[in-house]
């Protein structure tokens, strides 16, 4: 741990979901442990979870309007401007007012207008780029970005004008990095002796997933304890007989704030969506997964590589919905148990958070900005 005169300041920006903004609070501790005096700011979206998330963390936490570029026909696409505008405005004073010497954004509409008024000030900005392929928020700021940070080397390819690119490992909260079996056996009351089936949906999407799974738990709880993160729209377009579903090894959460490194690490399977957020602490932890990609979007290529590399299984909500008992069957002959988890890990190796911290210093400290 490092101390100096000066200490770093460091301003941190996305939101709109868990995914983008648990790398950053990861990011954040790993820095705090390298050099102690770090001062951090977090400029996120007004509705998101990451407020929550952000402040719980002990980090300073201010939202910043927001609009979205949308490639379809909406009346929004009238109204949205003006948000984008009265992003970049608040985003330049804050800028000015917390004068940061590096800016780290991990996608999300919200980081556009910092990204280009950090340009305008000659302040660094770096992208981390997590998933396969690159979302429009990040492709608009690579034009004015000084790094790129992915976990996939073809990703960089994408973005041939960043002046640095790094292939780092998963960048995970110290939790996941520590996390233990024995204490979700404590904290959620599970049996020690029974192996377990963890179902998360993440932040969004997490309503079609819990109504292709359901049909599927009696067929599970002959064998495992389920515990089933079900997100905050449980019940929608969800059969009777399943809303009401109760067994003695079923637990139903709504989401898990503290322990959910705990409750991965004693996992044997993860049925998932494919966000490159989980899938990265899964990786830290060697789990076996199943990918269910939210319909339509860049989840599908993420679990469509890591199933070429045989180091997850992808399959698809709608074939889930119509064959899952028959799937089920055929997955279960074919595992082998922690193979997956072993190849997940070769893919996506230790070490991303403390890299991606070391490197966000030196840019820091090599800036002229402010001085």
């Amino acid at each position: 741990m490092v101390m100096s005169k000066n200490p770093v300041r460091v301003l941190l920006t996305g939101g709109g979901s868990g995914g983008p903004t648990l790398p950053l609070l990861a990011l954040a501790e790993e820095i705090i442990q390298q050099k102690n005096d770090s001062i951090f700011l977090f400029l996120g979206s007004k509705g998101g979870p990451e407020r929550q998330m952000v402040e719980q963390a002990g980090i300073a936490f201010e939202y910043i309007p927001s609009g979205k570029l949308r490639r379809y026909w909406s009346l929004r696409n009238f109204v949205d401007p003006i948000f984008i505008l009265g992003g970049g405005i608040k985003g330049f004073v804050k800028l000015l007012s917390f004068r940061p010497q590096v800016i780290v954004s991990a996608g999300s509409f919200v980081s556009v207008p910092v990204a280009y008024m950090s340009w305008l000030l000659r302040i660094p900005h770096v992208i981390l780029q997590m998933d396969v392929r690159p979302g429009l928020a990040n492709r608009l700021m690579a034009p004015v970005s000084h790094a790129l940070i992915t976990y996939f080397e073809k990703t960089a390819n994408h973005f041939p004008k960043i002046l640095l690119k790094r292939n780092i490992g998963p960048v995970v909260r110290q939790e996941i990095i520590t996390a233990n079996a024995d204490h979700a056996n404590e904290r959620f009351g599970l049996d020690p002796e029974m192996p377990l089936i963890l179902i998360t949906g993440g932040g969004q999407g997490a309503a079609g997933l819990n109504n292709a799974v359901m049909p599927l738990l009696k067929h599970w709880l002959i064998n495992f304890q389920v515990v089933h993160l079900t997100g905050t729209e449980w019940g929608k377009n969800l059969e009777p007989e399943y809303s009401d579903f109760s067994h003695q090894h079923y637990h139903r959460l709504e989401s898990v704030h503290q322990g959910m490194g705990d409750l991965l690490a004693k996992s044997e399977i993860v049925f998932t969506r494919a966000g490159m957020g989980i899938i990265g602490e899964l990786a830290v932890l060697k789990k076996d997964s199943v990918l269910i990609p939210l319909p339509g979007t860049h989840q599908e290529e993420n679990a469509m590589l890591l199933q070429q590399n045989k180091a997850a299984v992808f399959v698809s909500q709608e074939h889930l919905e119509a064959e899952g008992i028959n799937w089920w069957k055929n997955f279960m002959q074919d595992r082998i148990p922690g193979e997956m988890g072993r190849r997940l890990h070769q893919m996506l190796p230790d070490g991303g958070t403390k890299d991606f911290a070391k490197l966000i210093l030196e840019i820091a400290e090599n800036s002229s900005k402010w001085n």
